[in-house]
Protein backbone atom coordinates (compact mmCIF):
# COMPACT_ATOMS: atom_id res chain seq x y z
CA UNK A 1 0.00 0.00 0.00
CA UNK A 2 1.41 3.65 -0.84
CA UNK A 3 1.08 6.19 1.71
CA UNK A 4 -1.35 8.93 1.15
CA UNK A 5 0.18 11.75 1.46
CA UNK A 6 2.94 14.15 -0.25
CA UNK A 7 6.38 12.46 -0.35
CA UNK A 8 9.82 13.97 -0.91
CA UNK A 9 11.83 15.72 -1.96
CA UNK A 10 14.21 13.36 -0.95
CA UNK A 11 17.58 15.95 0.13
CA UNK A 12 19.23 13.61 2.97
CA UNK A 13 20.06 9.90 2.54
CA UNK A 14 21.75 8.73 5.68
CA UNK A 15 23.55 5.53 5.44
CA UNK A 16 24.58 3.44 8.45
CA UNK A 17 27.85 1.70 7.36
CA UNK A 18 28.21 0.18 11.14
CA UNK A 19 26.27 0.25 14.02
CA UNK A 20 29.45 -0.46 15.95
CA UNK A 21 31.15 2.38 17.68
CA UNK A 22 34.94 2.44 19.31
CA UNK A 23 34.29 4.43 22.14
CA UNK A 24 31.71 4.32 24.71
CA UNK A 25 30.04 7.74 25.34
CA UNK A 26 27.80 8.39 28.27
CA UNK A 27 24.93 9.43 26.26
CA UNK A 28 25.07 7.38 23.38
CA UNK A 29 21.56 6.05 22.40
CA UNK A 30 22.49 3.76 19.85
CA UNK A 31 21.17 0.18 20.73
CA UNK A 32 24.07 -1.64 18.51
CA UNK A 33 27.02 -0.03 19.11
CA UNK A 34 29.16 -3.14 20.16
CA UNK A 35 27.71 -5.44 17.01
CA UNK A 36 30.74 -5.70 14.45
CA UNK A 37 28.65 -5.35 11.40
CA UNK A 38 29.30 -4.03 7.74
CA UNK A 39 27.16 -2.59 5.46
CA UNK A 40 28.19 -4.75 2.20
CA UNK A 41 28.52 -3.74 -1.43
CA UNK A 42 25.86 -5.35 -2.40
CA UNK A 43 23.45 -2.99 -0.24
CA UNK A 44 25.38 0.36 -1.69
CA UNK A 45 24.39 -1.16 -5.20
CA UNK A 46 21.01 -1.47 -4.01
CA UNK A 47 20.56 1.85 -3.01
CA UNK A 48 22.07 3.48 -5.54
CA UNK A 49 19.40 1.54 -8.20
CA UNK A 50 16.53 2.32 -5.96
CA UNK A 51 17.60 6.15 -6.08
CA UNK A 52 18.17 6.32 -9.63
CA UNK A 53 14.49 5.12 -10.26
CA UNK A 54 13.38 7.01 -7.80
CA UNK A 55 11.33 10.40 -9.00
CA UNK A 56 11.52 11.48 -5.51
CA UNK A 57 15.09 13.17 -5.64
CA UNK A 58 16.05 17.24 -4.89
CA UNK A 59 17.97 18.99 -7.04
CA UNK A 60 20.72 18.01 -4.66
CA UNK A 61 20.97 15.13 -2.29
CA UNK A 62 23.75 15.05 0.39
CA UNK A 63 24.88 11.45 1.54
CA UNK A 64 25.86 11.17 5.19
CA UNK A 65 27.56 8.44 6.23
CA UNK A 66 26.75 8.43 9.80
CA UNK A 67 25.65 6.10 13.20
CA UNK A 68 28.18 4.59 15.33
CA UNK A 69 31.66 4.96 13.87
CA UNK A 70 32.07 4.80 10.50
CA UNK A 71 35.80 5.29 10.25
CA UNK A 72 35.65 1.47 11.86
CA UNK A 73 34.99 0.81 8.46
CA UNK A 74 38.18 0.14 6.18
CA UNK A 75 38.86 3.31 3.90
CA UNK A 76 38.52 0.76 0.74
CA UNK A 77 34.86 0.54 1.46
CA UNK A 78 33.84 4.19 0.89
CA UNK A 79 36.10 3.84 -2.52
CA UNK A 80 34.05 1.57 -3.90
CA UNK A 81 31.21 2.95 -2.08
CA UNK A 82 31.46 6.70 -3.13
CA UNK A 83 31.74 6.93 -6.95
CA UNK A 84 28.95 4.32 -7.35
CA UNK A 85 26.47 6.04 -5.53
CA UNK A 86 28.11 9.50 -7.44
CA UNK A 87 27.50 7.55 -10.85
CA UNK A 88 24.07 6.35 -9.57
CA UNK A 89 22.87 9.23 -8.85
CA UNK A 90 24.88 11.98 -11.05
CA UNK A 91 22.39 12.00 -13.67
CA UNK A 92 19.37 13.05 -11.76
CA UNK A 93 20.86 15.30 -8.71
CA UNK A 94 23.64 16.94 -7.86
CA UNK A 95 25.44 14.58 -4.62
CA UNK A 96 27.75 15.45 -2.31
CA UNK A 97 29.10 13.12 0.31
CA UNK A 98 29.45 13.91 4.24
CA UNK A 99 30.49 11.85 7.22
CA UNK A 100 30.44 11.67 10.82
CA UNK A 101 32.78 10.45 12.99
CA UNK A 102 34.65 11.00 16.44
CA UNK A 103 37.68 11.99 14.98
CA UNK A 104 40.04 9.46 16.70
CA UNK A 105 40.84 7.65 13.75
CA UNK A 106 41.60 9.61 11.39
CA UNK A 107 44.97 10.04 9.11
CA UNK A 108 46.33 10.80 6.47
CA UNK A 109 44.71 7.63 4.38
CA UNK A 110 40.95 8.82 5.66
CA UNK A 111 42.10 12.59 4.95
CA UNK A 112 43.44 11.13 1.15
CA UNK A 113 39.91 9.94 0.75
CA UNK A 114 38.22 12.13 1.96
CA UNK A 115 39.80 14.77 -0.23
CA UNK A 116 39.25 12.70 -3.45
CA UNK A 117 35.54 12.60 -2.49
CA UNK A 118 34.87 15.79 -1.31
CA UNK A 119 33.64 14.36 1.40
CA UNK A 120 32.37 17.14 4.25
CA UNK A 121 33.60 15.44 7.93
CA UNK A 122 31.98 16.69 10.92
CA UNK A 123 33.67 16.01 13.97
CA UNK A 124 32.17 15.06 17.33
CA UNK A 125 34.06 17.30 20.05
CA UNK A 126 31.76 18.57 22.89
CA UNK A 127 34.62 21.09 24.17
CA UNK A 128 38.41 21.28 25.94
CA UNK A 129 39.46 17.79 27.78
CA UNK A 130 37.68 18.91 30.74
CA UNK A 131 34.30 18.75 29.17
CA UNK A 132 34.64 16.25 26.31
CA UNK A 133 36.14 13.48 28.85
CA UNK A 134 33.08 13.91 31.25
CA UNK A 135 31.03 12.03 28.95
CA UNK A 136 33.07 10.96 25.33
CA UNK A 137 35.09 7.70 27.04
CA UNK A 138 36.62 4.84 25.94
CA UNK A 139 35.30 1.34 26.47
CA UNK A 140 38.31 1.16 29.02
CA UNK A 141 36.48 4.59 30.88
CA UNK A 142 38.86 6.76 29.56
CA UNK A 143 39.40 10.16 27.50
CA UNK A 144 39.07 10.33 23.84
CA UNK A 145 40.07 13.99 23.78
CA UNK A 146 43.59 13.67 23.00
CA UNK A 147 43.21 11.33 19.95
CA UNK A 148 40.13 13.19 18.54
CA UNK A 149 41.87 16.61 19.00
CA UNK A 150 44.39 15.01 16.70
CA UNK A 151 42.03 13.72 14.46
CA UNK A 152 41.35 17.86 13.96
CA UNK A 153 44.58 18.98 13.79
CA UNK A 154 44.97 16.18 10.94
CA UNK A 155 42.41 17.85 8.91
CA UNK A 156 43.71 21.38 9.24
CA UNK A 157 47.39 20.03 8.88
CA UNK A 158 45.95 19.20 5.39
CA UNK A 159 44.18 21.86 4.66
CA UNK A 160 40.43 20.56 5.32
CA UNK A 161 37.55 22.33 6.38
CA UNK A 162 37.04 21.67 10.51
CA UNK A 163 33.30 21.40 11.59
CA UNK A 164 31.99 20.46 14.80
CA UNK A 165 28.90 18.74 16.41
CA UNK A 166 29.28 19.43 20.72
CA UNK A 167 26.88 17.81 22.94
CA UNK A 168 25.51 20.55 25.53
CA UNK A 169 25.82 18.92 29.01
CA UNK A 170 25.64 19.99 32.22
CA UNK A 171 29.44 20.54 32.23
CA UNK A 172 29.44 22.64 29.11
CA UNK A 173 26.95 25.00 30.87
CA UNK A 174 29.22 25.03 34.26
CA UNK A 175 32.20 25.38 32.14
CA UNK A 176 30.87 28.01 29.56
CA UNK A 177 34.13 30.49 29.33
CA UNK A 178 36.64 27.43 28.73
CA UNK A 179 34.32 26.08 26.27
CA UNK A 180 34.18 29.55 24.45
CA UNK A 181 37.80 30.10 25.19
CA UNK A 182 38.48 26.35 23.23
CA UNK A 183 35.95 27.03 20.33
CA UNK A 184 37.60 30.43 19.63
CA UNK A 185 41.28 29.34 20.33
CA UNK A 186 40.42 25.78 17.56
CA UNK A 187 38.17 28.36 14.98
CA UNK A 188 36.83 25.55 13.09
CA UNK A 189 34.58 26.51 10.39
CA UNK A 190 31.36 25.89 11.75
CA UNK A 191 29.82 24.31 15.40
CA UNK A 192 26.97 22.34 15.99
CA UNK A 193 25.18 21.96 19.51
CA UNK A 194 23.41 19.94 20.43
CA UNK A 195 21.65 19.43 23.89
CA UNK A 196 22.08 16.19 25.67
CA UNK A 197 18.73 14.28 24.91
CA UNK A 198 17.07 11.37 26.26
CA UNK A 199 17.00 9.07 23.27
CA UNK A 200 16.45 5.34 22.75
CA UNK A 201 17.57 3.63 26.12
CA UNK A 202 19.46 6.84 27.78
CA UNK A 203 17.52 9.33 29.60
CA UNK A 204 19.18 12.69 29.92
CA UNK A 205 18.89 14.69 33.13
CA UNK A 206 19.60 17.63 31.68
CA UNK A 207 16.51 19.51 31.35
CA UNK A 208 15.39 18.55 35.22
CA UNK A 209 17.70 20.59 36.18
CA UNK A 210 16.83 23.89 37.92
CA UNK A 211 17.60 27.30 35.53
CA UNK A 212 18.72 25.16 32.83
CA UNK A 213 16.87 26.68 30.59
CA UNK A 214 18.19 30.32 31.78
CA UNK A 215 21.66 29.33 31.34
CA UNK A 216 20.73 27.34 28.03
CA UNK A 217 20.24 30.77 26.58
CA UNK A 218 22.64 32.83 27.86
CA UNK A 219 25.11 29.59 26.71
CA UNK A 220 23.17 30.68 23.45
CA UNK A 221 23.95 33.85 23.55
CA UNK A 222 27.47 33.90 24.02
CA UNK A 223 27.97 31.19 20.65
CA UNK A 224 26.21 34.32 19.06
CA UNK A 225 28.93 36.26 19.98
CA UNK A 226 31.25 34.11 19.00
CA UNK A 227 30.00 33.83 15.76
CA UNK A 228 30.06 37.50 14.94
CA UNK A 229 33.36 38.40 16.37
CA UNK A 230 34.61 35.32 15.01
CA UNK A 231 32.94 34.64 11.74
CA UNK A 232 32.79 31.00 13.20
CA UNK A 233 29.50 29.53 12.39
CA UNK A 234 27.09 28.63 14.95
CA UNK A 235 24.62 25.91 12.67
CA UNK A 236 21.54 26.32 15.13
CA UNK A 237 22.05 30.18 15.33
CA UNK A 238 22.72 30.27 11.72
CA UNK A 239 19.99 28.14 10.23
CA UNK A 240 17.54 29.64 12.83
CA UNK A 241 18.11 33.53 11.73
CA UNK A 242 17.61 32.33 7.51
CA UNK A 243 14.57 30.85 8.69
CA UNK A 244 13.26 33.86 10.48
CA UNK A 245 14.54 35.82 7.25
CA UNK A 246 12.74 33.23 4.79
CA UNK A 247 9.67 34.75 2.70
CA UNK A 248 8.41 31.20 2.93
CA UNK A 249 7.03 29.96 6.05
CA UNK A 250 6.20 27.48 7.71
CA UNK A 251 9.33 25.87 6.70
CA UNK A 252 9.64 22.08 5.67
CA UNK A 253 10.59 19.88 8.38
CA UNK A 254 12.32 16.26 7.18
CA UNK A 255 11.87 14.89 10.56
CA UNK A 256 8.27 14.47 10.38
CA UNK A 257 7.52 15.04 6.50
CA UNK A 258 7.65 11.66 4.72
CA UNK A 259 10.43 11.06 2.56
CA UNK A 260 12.24 13.97 2.72
CA UNK A 261 15.41 12.06 4.24
CA UNK A 262 16.26 8.31 4.30
CA UNK A 263 18.26 6.23 6.61
CA UNK A 264 19.55 3.08 5.93
CA UNK A 265 21.06 0.06 8.06
CA UNK A 266 23.88 -1.90 7.56
CA UNK A 267 21.46 -4.39 6.52
CA UNK A 268 19.30 -2.68 3.83
CA UNK A 269 16.55 -1.75 6.56
CA UNK A 270 14.97 1.41 5.05
CA UNK A 271 12.82 4.10 7.33
CA UNK A 272 12.25 7.58 7.15
CA UNK A 273 11.32 10.70 9.49
CA UNK A 274 13.97 10.78 12.22
CA UNK A 275 17.38 8.92 11.58
CA UNK A 276 17.51 7.47 15.51
CA UNK A 277 14.50 5.67 15.32
CA UNK A 278 16.51 2.93 12.84
CA UNK A 279 17.11 0.53 15.02
CA UNK A 280 14.84 0.58 18.14
CA UNK A 281 12.31 -1.59 18.45
CA UNK A 282 8.35 -0.84 17.85
CA UNK A 283 6.19 -4.10 16.78
CA UNK A 284 3.13 -1.58 16.45
CA UNK A 285 5.60 0.27 13.76
CA UNK A 286 7.10 -2.57 12.43
CA UNK A 287 10.11 -1.55 14.37
CA UNK A 288 10.29 1.93 11.97
CA UNK A 289 11.15 0.15 9.06
CA UNK A 290 9.14 0.55 5.90
CA UNK A 291 11.20 -1.87 3.47
CA UNK A 292 14.42 -3.54 2.46
CA UNK A 293 16.51 -2.51 -0.25
CA UNK A 294 17.50 -6.21 -1.04
CA UNK A 295 13.95 -7.19 -2.10
CA UNK A 296 13.07 -7.89 -4.80
CA UNK A 297 10.18 -5.53 -4.96
CA UNK A 298 12.36 -2.50 -2.70
CA UNK A 299 10.06 0.74 -3.19
CA UNK A 300 10.04 3.87 -1.60
CA UNK A 301 6.88 4.43 -1.55
CA UNK A 302 5.07 1.31 -0.97
CA UNK A 303 5.12 1.17 2.92
CA UNK A 304 4.13 -1.83 5.10
CA UNK A 305 0.72 -1.12 7.50
CA UNK A 306 2.48 -0.65 10.25
CA UNK A 307 4.76 2.32 9.01
CA UNK A 308 1.46 3.98 7.90
CA UNK A 309 0.45 3.79 11.44
CA UNK A 310 3.67 5.17 12.28
CA UNK A 311 2.90 8.23 9.38
CA UNK A 312 -0.48 8.98 10.30
CA UNK A 313 0.70 9.43 14.01
CA UNK A 314 3.53 11.64 13.37
CA UNK A 315 0.94 13.68 10.90
CA UNK A 316 -1.29 14.19 13.32
CA UNK A 317 1.44 15.35 15.94
CA UNK A 318 2.87 17.70 13.26
CA UNK A 319 -0.63 19.06 13.32
CA UNK A 320 -0.84 19.58 16.83
CA UNK A 321 1.76 21.46 16.18
CA UNK A 322 0.67 23.71 13.21
CA UNK A 323 -2.47 24.00 15.87
CA UNK A 324 -0.96 24.84 19.20
CA UNK A 325 2.50 26.35 18.87
CA UNK A 326 3.68 29.50 17.94
CA UNK A 327 7.12 28.62 17.10
CA UNK A 328 5.80 25.92 13.95
CA UNK A 329 6.68 28.47 11.31
CA UNK A 330 10.19 27.95 11.99
CA UNK A 331 10.22 24.48 13.09
CA UNK A 332 7.58 22.66 11.05
CA UNK A 333 6.46 20.43 13.77
CA UNK A 334 9.57 19.15 15.95
CA UNK A 335 11.42 15.92 15.90
CA UNK A 336 9.43 12.49 15.53
CA UNK A 337 11.94 11.01 17.78
CA UNK A 338 11.92 13.54 20.56
CA UNK A 339 7.98 13.10 20.58
CA UNK A 340 7.93 9.20 20.96
CA UNK A 341 11.07 9.35 23.66
CA UNK A 342 9.80 11.90 26.23
CA UNK A 343 5.90 11.55 25.51
CA UNK A 344 5.80 7.81 24.64
CA UNK A 345 3.71 9.07 21.27
CA UNK A 346 4.06 10.59 18.19
CA UNK A 347 0.94 12.19 18.17
CA UNK A 348 2.20 15.08 20.92
CA UNK A 349 3.45 18.44 20.95
CA UNK A 350 6.03 19.78 22.74
CA UNK A 351 8.93 18.57 24.39
CA UNK A 352 12.26 19.45 26.67
CA UNK A 353 14.07 19.03 23.16
CA UNK A 354 12.35 21.32 21.12
CA UNK A 355 12.10 24.03 23.91
CA UNK A 356 15.80 23.96 23.79
CA UNK A 357 16.80 23.64 20.16
CA UNK A 358 14.02 25.64 18.43
CA UNK A 359 12.31 28.06 20.90
CA UNK A 360 15.20 28.97 22.79
CA UNK A 361 17.61 29.38 19.87
CA UNK A 362 14.43 31.38 18.06
CA UNK A 363 14.24 33.76 21.03
CA UNK A 364 18.05 34.30 21.09
CA UNK A 365 18.07 34.71 17.41
CA UNK A 366 14.83 37.49 17.62
CA UNK A 367 16.60 39.09 20.34
CA UNK A 368 19.56 39.89 18.23
CA UNK A 369 17.72 40.71 15.35
CA UNK A 370 16.32 43.16 17.14
CA UNK A 371 18.87 44.44 19.19
CA UNK A 372 17.60 43.42 22.45
CA UNK A 373 20.30 41.18 23.06
CA UNK A 374 20.92 42.05 27.54
CA UNK A 375 17.38 42.60 27.76
CA UNK A 376 14.92 40.09 29.55
CA UNK A 377 15.27 36.81 27.66
CA UNK A 378 12.11 35.76 26.01
CA UNK A 379 10.99 32.35 28.10
CA UNK A 380 8.66 31.72 25.28
CA UNK A 381 7.06 28.55 26.03
CA UNK A 382 4.55 27.93 23.54
CA UNK A 383 1.11 27.21 24.71
CA UNK A 384 0.09 23.05 23.04
CA UNK A 385 -1.93 20.67 22.64
CA UNK A 386 -1.92 17.23 23.64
Amino acid sequence: MSPAKELGPLRRVILQPTGFCNIDCQYCYLPNRSTPSRMSMEVVEAVGALLSDSELLAEEVEIRWHAGEPLTVKPDFYERACPLLAEALGSRARVRFSLQTNGMLIDDRWCDLFERHRIEVGVSIDGPAEIHDAHRLTRGGKGTFARAIKGVERLRERGLPVDLISVVTEETLKRRAEYLEFATALLPRSIGLNPEETEGEHVSDLFGHDGYQRSYREFLRAMHGLQRETGVVVRPLAAMTDRIMRAELPIRNEQVEPLMMLSVDVDGNMSTFSPELLGWKAPEHDDFVFGNVLSPDASLTEWTEGFRRLSAEIAEGREMCRRGCEYFSVCGGGAAVNKWAENGTFASTVTEACRSSVMAVSDVVLDELEGEIGAEPREGAAPVAR
